[in-house]
């Protein structure tokens, strides 16, 4: 979905746009070029309705443009070619043009552009090869400036004649391919203007893993009056809330750094660097079953590292029998390092056995806790690093990584090639922070820590995590789109799957912005393998959840009748 100027182009979806698409098809084929016999009732419906798929562009909630396509022989323009078998030669993916129908008054080169854009990107999203049309006589100089090349001469179909036409996907003319860069910079993609004022005017619901929605308790702290992050008030704050968190997770020393989780695992990547350059402690290994693992590596290459890599497939985790076998590969003092709960699959690895194993064969623990902090009970003691950050399950604003460490076992570490800002054993031992820390961040993961701040609370918070996963799953596989992860691994906070059908992630993700809910999927890590992801991190409950299912259950209910076969 997206607009240009007054026109908003998108696939149509509901019987009412449905019908008018067969109302402007009658006053098109019908009325202005007498191609077809009037059926008396002001509806023409194309004999191949079943299977095709409709591009409709709308001005003021009116279609006033359409596409149909389809890729399903037989194809109308085969009976117009001398050779009918070049749509298929050469392994060709043919995708047929079945109609075009715009209104006279809105017949310009936007209309006639966006339409076929929009056919083009999704034949090439979904590897079509050509474009087939069969062009209207009268207009081939239109249909020749948007790349389209004739394949025979015009053929007489009632009182009309039909040139076939082809064009290859990717040899857009340069005119066409500078149009559109022009349009990718400057489209205004959004919800469609049908919605009601209400449902455009609201903020979506948020379902992101990042930003997460957050509590009013912890909004407030949020806005509060800046506190100078030297002064005594700020200072008191900053170690309690430093304490907090390393009660949460088995008492562990703890440094709170103003940026990104990312910042955190440069810090964990410089600290291994230096000391693995001091000690000739092996190669390490690491860990990669989604994007954030694979992250992780590209982290420890920067920093000169070189470690084993043992890898999964997404959606399944860390297979412990592999892990032993590496480990008894390396020797004493090297390191293991891994994501606990990978948000690009949803999957919660298994920590506890990492740390098992690898304590048994006197190798250190790192672990990207980035999301699973907040939503997992944790058990960090027996770790050597791990990271956390304050955007994600632990329902405050991003701006802060965390880093659970022990200064004794850091005093080894040569800190001198550490960048200043990395330097994580200056940070556990200063009082507060060592460079500028932004008193909102702080005051409202303050707030947010109140939801752990005795073990009761902190069991409930993390059991109504489960339950509502749990839900999530439930409702999804009901809809039958099954998550990424098995259900003995799946996280309690994400949970990614495929969009029903051939859906590209973009467009599912759009489809949830307009029933008003902001989902994962944009990501071009998720994108690139049409994957999407509902969160449920912070202040989110089962009832602001329920309508996005119920949007769902009921566009499944009727998407086949709506799209038919086509692809």
């Amino acid at each position: 979905m997206f607009r240009v100027g007054h026109y908003l182009f998108k696939r149509a979806e509901t019987n009412q746009e449905l019908e008018q698409v067969h109302r402007l098809n009658h006053r098109t084929f019908v009325e202005e070029i007498p191609q077809h016999a009037d059926p008396g009732n002001g509806v023409l419906v194309d004999k191949f309705h079943h299977k095709n798929a409709y591009f409709i562009v709308l001005r003021d909630l009116r279609v006033v443009g359409m596409l149909s396509a389809h890729h399903e022989p037989p194809f109308s323009v085969a009976d117009r070619l001398n050779d009918p078998e070049v749509l298929t030669r050469n392994g060709a993916r043919p995708l047929e043009v079945r109609l075009l129908a715009i209104e006279p008054a809105e017949r310009n080169s936007t209309m006639f552009f966006g339409l076929i854009w929009t056919l083009y990107e999704h034949a090439r999203s979904h590897g079509f090869t050509h474009l087939y049309i069969s062009g209207v006589q009268d207009r081939l100089e239109l249909y020749r400036r948007l790349g389209f090349e004739a394949l025979g001469p015009a053929v007489p179909c009632g009182k009309a004649a039909f040139v076939p036409m082809v064009l290859t996907i990717g040899n857009l003319p340069m005119k066409i391919q500078r149009v559109k860069q022009l349009w990718e910079t400057h489209l205004d993609k959004l919800s469609p203007p049908e919605q009601s004022a209400e449902v455009s005017a609201r903020e979506p619901v948020c379902l992101l893993p990042g930003p997460v929605t957050t509590s009013e308790q912890v909004r407030q702290a949020f806005h509060q009056p800046a506190i100078y992050h030297r002064g005594p008030e700020f200072i008191h704050r900053f170690q309690e809330v430093r304490r907090a968190l390393a009660r949460m997770v088995g008492g562990r020393d703890v440094a709170l750094l103003n940026g990104s989780g990312t910042l955190g695992n440069e810090t964990v990547a410089a600290t291994l660097a230096a000391e693995q350059a001091a000690t000739k402690t092996g190669r390490g290994v690491l860990l990669i079953n989604g994007e954030f693992g694979e992250r992780l590596a590209r982290q420890a290459t920067r920093f000169g590292r070189e470690p084993r890599i043992l890898s999964w497939p997404w959606g399944e985790p860390w297979d412990l029998s592999e892990i032993e076998s590496a480990l008894d590969e390396e020797p004493a003092g090297s390191w293991i390092w891994g994501v606990h709960q990978e948000s690009s699959t949803g999957v919660v690895n298994d920590l506890p056995g990492l740390v098992a194993a690898a304590r048994a064969r006197d190798i250190r623990v790192c672990v990207d806790c980035i999301s699973s902090l907040g939503a997992v009970p944790l058990d960090l003691s027996q770790v050597y690093m791990a990271t956390g950050a304050t955007g994600k399950s632990l329902g405050a604003y991003a701006g802060a990584a965390i880093i659970f460490a022990d200064r004794e076992a850091l005093a080894r570490v040569n800190r001198g090639g550490i960048p200043s800002y990395f330097d994580v054993l200056a940070a556990l031992r200063s009082d507060g922070p060592c460079y500028t820390f932004p008193s909102p961040t702080l005051l409202a993961l303050e707030a947010a820590l109140k939801e752990y701040s005795t073990p009761e609370k902190a069991q409930a918070a993390y059991a109504r995590y489960q339950e509502l996963g749990g839900w999530v799953r439930d409702r999804l596989a009901d809809l039958g789109l099954l998550p990424l992860a098995r259900e003995d691994c799946a996280s309690p906070v994400v949970t990614t799957f495929a969009p029903p059908e051939d859906e590209a992630s973009e467009a599912f993700v759009a489809r949830c912005r307009w029933w008003g809910y902001a989902i994962g999927g944009e990501s071009a890590y998720l994108a690139q393998r049409r994957f999407v992801q509902i969160a449920t991190m912070g202040a989110v409950t089962k009832d602001v959840c329920a309508p996005l299912f119920d949007h769902l259950a009921e566009w499944l209910s009727r998407k086949p009748m709506l799209t038919g076969a086509a692809g």
